[in-house]
């Protein structure tokens, strides 16, 4: 019996239906009125009103997240508005790192064989275990700041490479914090509007520098990499 394989035209007619019953639902069921720009303001307030207990909760959240494969930028945006620029990225760069952490050590300690199962077949995994072999903390930092393998598979990844912890953790922190930083002045400089006609152009001047060196950090360090290798 011949397995079928889906097509590009198929992958994009379920794309579409998805899409259309995650809309539909939205306005079935009123969703929209518990996204509101009001509403998430009632969230943030009632997340700081807990006071430690909410931060707790937050970091919590991000690192599980993570951990489940969901996307770190929501989470991030969420602790941007809650606990203003500083802060929030303090907070969201602790907690993407602490559920980056935890799937590191799942992955070393904890559910090794089944976790090396399942990713034994991946292309990226055999990729990123020997560019740890070659190039050490560097295949890090271009794996995080180049998004072309999912974070959430680095993080397992790394796990079952040779590469400490520490090394793995502190590169990671390192890569994390542009990033955080650059959609959390994004959506306070938005948020603040003309408000502060005069800090919100210095958000936008910090959040450009950011962008433009994160864009040239991997493309720096592969050249780097290149004359070392002559």
């Amino acid at each position: 019996m011949k397995k079928r394989h889906l097509n590009k035209k198929h992958i994009l007619l379920i794309a579409v239906m998805v899409i259309s019953i995650f809309i539909w639902v939205l306005y079935k069921y009123e969703i929209w009125n518990f996204i509101s720009i009001d509403y998430l303001r009632k969230f943030t307030d009632k997340i700081q009103a807990l006071g430690w207990l909410g931060l707790l909760l937050y970091l919590l959240s991000f690192a599980i997240g993570t951990m489940l494969f969901l996307p770190s930028v929501p989470f991030a945006l969420l602790g941007g508005i809650t606990y203003g620029t500083v802060q929030g990225i303090t907070y969201a760069v602790a907690g993407d790192l602490l559920g980056a952490s935890m799937a590191f050590i799942i992955a070393r300690y904890i559910g090794r064989e089944r976790i090396e199962k399942r990713l034994r077949k991946s292309k990226a995994f055999h990729e990123i275990d020997e560019g740890v072999k070659q190039d050490g903390w560097r295949i890090v930092v271009l794996t995080r700041m180049v998004p072309v393998i999912p974070h959430w598979l680095q993080n397992y990844a790394y796990g079952l490479t040779s590469i400490s912890f520490t090394t793995y953790a502190f590169v990671s922190l390192l890569c994390i914090i542009p990033g955080t930083a650059v959609w959390i002045f994004a959506v306070n400089t938005v948020g603040r509007g003309q408000e502060d006609a005069k800090r919100t152009m210095i958000y936008l001047g910090i959040a450009s520098v950011l962008i433009i060196a994160v864009s040239y950090l991997p493309k720096w360090i592969y050249k780097k990499k290149r004359q070392g290798s002559k």
